[in-house]
């Protein structure tokens, strides 16, 4: 009885024989090991490509390889003469015959193999169209494909890491000046520095802003400015799986800070693949190699933050800024073009201009024209200006000048020898800086204190469609036909501020109380139960297919139809040659849809095609072209 009292138990044997085999200690290296190895992989996968499925690999290679590991801990061990096998136990005892531990290792490696085998069968290594994971805010992230053309991008506000808040103004002239920068390259669609202002210091995550502003990729980036150096650090982020693509890090004086976007924004194209054409390039390599006197080019940054604000007291100070800045230099073309928008909004009292300020904001922006035909500031500046020219109300004494032609412009078709003449109505090309957008906002405010309230909320969504705006155009577009439920410009532009969101509820609620309304152009109670029930079974795809359809009916039957409307059921439904076709088309008769292709999202699957491309770079040219006036 004593000797089976004091006799250990078969646990207590085993647990002491795991010590002294190191078997324990084994076991905690390998998961510490495991775990760094797994959290390296998180950071380190997504920036060689691999997605999810490799890093489900790696976790089950690990989880599967820890049971033979530790039946070789159990057999060997590491010492100062290197690996041997265990062989001594207490009291000089002999562990017995090799057979036993060589029958342990076949066993265990035959069990693991088939476990591995068994997992590979039932699909867990394979990437499905549901394969995702999820953030810790529980945002579903997809898999990232290097070779998924993109064609989007919005750059999110940058951070200021100076230290101090008095360089925001320099932070918010960088992140304006590489989206306008951006947004040359006809390649890409680039999401408005508005639209993107909501995201400024919140935590939202990638997946979500990229939902939202419906766009496959982000530029993320911080400034920070130390005296006479500045540091720019921007990366690069596919959005749908927060995959991190690319990041670079540009350090330059302040004497060539403006230019550097120009240099950014031509890395970035390159990054994503977008086509350049060899004027962009010119002009990005021009813009990047401007000399801009030091003093000039700060006032000129703060005379941008001061216009942002949208205020008298805002324009007030980016006058006397802008005008500081051509003091030190007269041939900084964007500041003489910022020196006439703000001339030109001072210059409204009570909604009426006075001739003289009329002509000389003109004046300031043919000159910052003729310095530098390559600056954006200066093209959409001079652009509004003229455009609005016969709708102002200005005080003088002879009779108002007569109106101008339509805005005209001859162009070549891409691959054909056709020339036509086009006539568009550019309101709808939306501005890409803040200079010409705070002007066509003014004259959407002129415009509409010549038409109904109705009107005037259908033309202020216009900018807000352009620039892709779609969410706030339908907020101001309900506005529109609760005012007037008549009015069928306002129920049409609900109806594609919905579609261009991608709301499909939306799209069938809309019909639906247009068809109630009995507006004119209202659709017919069949067509509205069609597209109900297409919505209802596909969604979006299913309001595309039925679109498709109607209009090519209609047009096989002699009726007219928007061209580039059919063409974007075409895009959206997979058939891109339809849809070139298509456009085309639209381009040579002038359908007025054609400036959607711009800010659009239905047409990002075609904006890597050169042939889409060209269309865009002809309707992007219309904006800039005043020979028709």
């Amino acid at each position: 009885m004593g000797m089976s009292h004091n006799q250990p138990s078969g646990f207590s044997r085993f647990m002491a024989e795991l010590r002294r085999r190191h078997v324990v200690r084994f076991a905690f290296a390998y998961a510490a090991a495991a775990f760094v190895l797994l959290q390296l992989a998180e950071i380190v996968f997504p920036a060689f490509g691999l997605g999810e499925v490799h890093l489900r690999i790696l976790v089950i290679g690990v989880t599967l390889l820890f049971p033979p590991a530790v039946v070789l801990a159990w057999v060997f061990d590491i010492t100062s003469e290197g690996i041997k096998r265990t062989e001594e136990l207490p009291g000089g005892r002999r562990p017995g015959r090799l057979t036993p531990r060589l029958a342990l290792l076949v066993v265990t490696f035959a069990v693991v193999g088939s476990l591995a085998m068994w997992v590979v069968q039932v699909g867990v290594f394979e990437e499905t169209a549901t394969d995702s994971a999820q953030t810790d805010s529980g945002v579903r992230l997809a898999a990232y494909d290097p070779e998924d053309p993109i064609g989007s991008l919005a750059v999110l506000p940058l951070q200021n890491l100076s230290g101090s808040g008095e360089q925001d103004y320099f932070t918010a002239g960088m992140h304006e000046e590489l989206v306008a920068q951006l947004s040359q390259i006809a390649g890409l669609r680039v999401v408005s520095r508005t639209s993107v202002a909501r995201y400024a210091g919140t935590s939202t995550p990638s997946p979500t802003i990229g939902r939202e502003l419906k766009v496959d990729a982000l530029i993320e980036g911080s400034v920070r400015r130390q005296g006479d150096t500045v540091r720019i650090t921007v990366q690069l982020i596919h959005a749908a799986s927060d995959s991190h693509i690319w990041t670079k890090q540009y350090d330059r004086t302040l004497e060539n800070v403006l230019s550097l976007q120009a240099e950014v924004a031509y890395d970035i194209a390159r990054q994503v693949q977008a086509e350049i054409s060899r004027e962009e390039e010119s002009m990005l390599t021009r813009t990047a190699a401007r000399d801009v006197d030091l003093e000039a080019q700060d006032a000129y940054l703060r005379g941008r933050f001061e216009y942002q604000k949208g205020t008298p007291e805002g324009y007030q100070a980016a006058w006397q800024y802008f005008e500081e800045a051509v003091a030190e230099d007269s041939t900084f073309a964007p500041a003489l073009a910022g020196l006439a928008s703000t001339r030109f909004l001072m210059g409204f009292g009570e909604g009426v201009m006075g001739a003289e300020e009329v002509e000389l904001a003109r004046q300031d922006a043919e000159k910052a024209m003729r310095l530098d035909s390559t600056s954006i500031e200066a093209q959409e500046v001079l652009g509004a200006i003229q455009r609005s020219l016969p709708d102002i109300p200005r005080m003088t004494t002879g009779d108002a000048p007569p109106p101008p032609p339509p805005h005209t412009r001859v162009i070549h078709l891409p691959g054909t020898s056709d020339s036509v003449v086009l006539r568009f109505d550019t309101a709808f090309v939306g501005a890409m800086t803040e200079l010409g957008r705070r002007l066509e906002e003014r004259l959407v405010v002129v415009e509409a204190r010549q038409k109904d309230a109705a009107m005037a909320m259908v033309a202020g969504a216009r900018p807000l469609m352009a620039t892709g705006r779609f969410g706030e155009a339908a907020a101001l577009l309900e506005d529109a036909v609760a005012e007037a439920p008549e009015s069928s410009a306002a129920w049409h532009g609900l109806l594609q501020a919905r579609v261009s969101a991608g709301d499909a509820d939306g799209v069938a609620e809309t019909l639906v109380r247009w068809q109630e309304s009995g507006a004119p152009g209202a659709p017919a109670p069949t067509e509205v139960a069609e597209v109900r029930s297409a919505v209802r079974n596909d969604g979006m795809q299913g309001y595309w297919t039925w679109l498709r359809e109607d209009h090519e009916r209609r047009m096989a039957e002699g009726e007219s139809v928007s061209l580039t409307r059919l063409a974007a059921a075409h895009a959206a439904l997979g058939d891109n040659e339809r849809a070139l076709e298509l456009l085309f088309r639209g381009l040579r008769e002038g359908d007025r849809g054609i400036v959607s292709l711009l800010s659009d999202p239905v047409w990002d699957p075609l904006r890597k095609d050169p042939r889409f491309v060209s269309i865009v770079r002809q309707i992007r040219a219309m904006r800039v072209d005043h020979r028709g006036r």
